[in-house]
């Protein structure tokens, strides 16, 4: 079990069982709403989900029609992403976790927006786009 917290505590969240298709995802919505060259994301089944706290202080944004982020509504740490079109899976950010997390990068997404002041040094494969799977 991985757990973490937004940065003020009000939520505090659980995922059961192991992080699958962790991707850093270099698009510009990402950088914008993380303030960073890119994301660190990971897509989970929902049922492996568990968020404690307020449900009135989660904010979702709809930044494209049915594709939603949510953020915790006092201090602004991304909680999820979620789509309307996938309703068993959610998208977690990895960067609210705590300790030592059993995950492997499969890949950086979305390269052909990521920002120009930052340059891919690993060897982890790269996508133009979205992969699915």
């Amino acid at each position: 079990m991985a757990s973490g917290t937004c940065q003020c505590g009000t939520f505090k969240f659980t995922v059961e069982g192991s992080f699958a298709d962790v991707r850093y995802c270099h698009c510009s919505k990402c950088r914008r709403g993380n303030g960073t060259a890119f994301t660190a994301n990971a897509r989970i089944r929902k049922s492996q989900w568990t968020l404690d706290g307020p449900p009135d202080k989660v904010t979702e944004f709809e930044h494209k029609p049915g594709l939603f982020k949510a953020f915790c509504s006092l201090c602004g740490s991304p909680l999820y992403a979620r789509s309307a079109h996938d309703p068993d899976d959610i998208r977690v950010r990895l960067g609210g976790f705590e300790g030592i997390l059993d995950v492997r990068i499969t890949g950086h997404v979305w390269t052909s927006s990521k920002a120009t002041w930052y340059e891919i040094e690993d060897s982890i494969p790269c996508y133009e786009q979205a992969i699915t799977g």
